[in-house]
């Protein structure tokens, strides 16, 4: 699981109260980033050079374009559940790439709805890595003995049910701003539900606009190269702890 990597295991050691071992990721570097590499590569033919280069010319001071509602103000406003900076980084990113390929609404009324959008991913997928962490790999956890992924996934999906319906209220469909090219929130939208629905397949079933979302982004042809997009990922897990390192496969180098 890349996105929470320094909070489960290192090196094959579950870590411990009594094995307090701590594991820096470091911040997000942007062209191992596979949410940066899908947004690079989805209108235009670009190598890996050419990725690397637009990576350190264009997205080096990503973190300008962190939004004002994640900024922290002070001690009393830092954004605790997100841990690791991770979705704080990603959604930065995300914004950069936007802001220079020019993936940003023009439309007041719509960036709004983007960022409303933002807002509750981000609670969504720290309330995801929130509740593994705690249910899933706490040793000391009074809630379960053994790890049990049925446990975390019915817990976590009490939870999803709501944000879930929240989106589907701001998706004009089948993308954000209807049926028109993806903005940037679009990426990070399809980013997090895949590694969502990676952990709980099911997760989706009710909710007719995301699967409709999900399908028609999958699918969508790139308008430079014809065709269905070929940066998607194609993953086959063979059991639950593949399923779980394969998490966040977009958010987290």
């Amino acid at each position: 699981h890349y996105y929470i990597t320094n909070n489960l295991r290192y090196q094959g050691k579950i870590m411990t109260l009594l094995n307090p071992e701590k594991v820096e990721t470091g911040p997000l570097v942007p062209i191992n980033s596979k949410v940066v590499k899908m947004m690079l590569t989805s209108r235009m033919q670009i190598g890996e050079e050419h990725q690397r280069i637009a990576c350190d010319r264009k997205l080096g001071n990503y973190m300008d374009h962190c939004p004002d509602w994640l900024k922290a103000k002070d001690n009393t406003s830092k954004n605790w559940m997100d841990l690791d900076n991770k979705m704080t980084e990603t959604i930065a990113v995300v914004r950069a790439i936007g802001v220079e390929w020019f993936l940003i609404p023009d439309d007041p009324d719509q960036f709004k709805k983007c960022e409303e959008i933002e807002k509750i991913l981000f609670s969504i997928m720290n309330t995801m890595v929130y509740l593994i962490n705690k249910i899933c790999f706490a040793p000391n956890s009074t809630e379960c003995n053994t790890f049990d992924v049925e446990y975390a996934r019915t817990r976590f999906m009490g939870k999803f049910g709501p944000k879930a319906a929240a989106l589907e209220e701001l998706i004009t469909g089948p993308f954000i701003m209807g049926d028109t090219l993806p903005v940037y929130a679009d990426y990070l939208l399809y980013a997090c539900l895949y590694d969502i629905t990676v952990f709980c397949p099911q997760a989706l079933e009710k909710s007719a606009k995301l699967s409709t979302f999900m399908d028609k982004f999958w699918n969508y042809p790139s308008p430079i190269r014809g065709g269905s997009n070929p940066t998607r990922p194609r993953l086959e897990s063979t059991s639950v702890l593949l399923h779980l390192t394969l998490w966040s496969f977009f958010l987290k180098t």
